[in-house]
């Protein structure tokens, strides 16, 4: 639905600190759906805290918030000056590895006039369950 140069119109971010790869869903004041493809050629996956190939965690909170830039964006039609703050309460299960997939879903809570409050569920999908999805 939305490619890299629609959301670099919305986010300031450029690589590689745009962590957003595409968004393929999005329902009006509703939701939106971003994918995150994490790949061995990224300097965020090259030894990490002695986690090889792990996806660091706050880098995972920065793809949820970019998400959620895009979706108020969306929402209201403004372009530009749309600021991620707030508090961010997460727990994480299990760490993104090269050949993960990161699902983040924007969940709209309420909209304000530049922005709002979201719940950002993030799905980290590794590659063997993608295979199984498209059989």
């Amino acid at each position: 639905m939305l490619g890299l140069k629609e959301m670099q119109e919305i986010l300031p971010q450029r690589y590689p600190f745009l962590l957003i790869d595409k968004v393929v869903d999005y329902e009006k004041d509703k939701s939106l759906i971003a994918i995150k493809n994490i790949t061995g050629n990224e300097w965020t996956t090259k030894g990490s805290d002695q986690r090889e190939g792990a996806f660091p965690e706050v880098l995972m909170v920065e793809a949820a918030a970019q998400a959620a830039i895009i979706f108020h964006s969306l929402n209201s039609g403004q372009k530009d000056n749309i600021y991620f703050l707030g508090k961010i309460e997460v727990e994480f299960l299990d760490q993104a590895n090269v050949g993960d997939q990161l699902i983040v879903k924007v969940l709209s809570g309420k909209s304000m006039g530049s922005g709002g409050y979201s719940d950002l569920p993030l799905l980290v999908v590794p590659i063997a369950v993608r295979e199984q999805w498209l059989i």
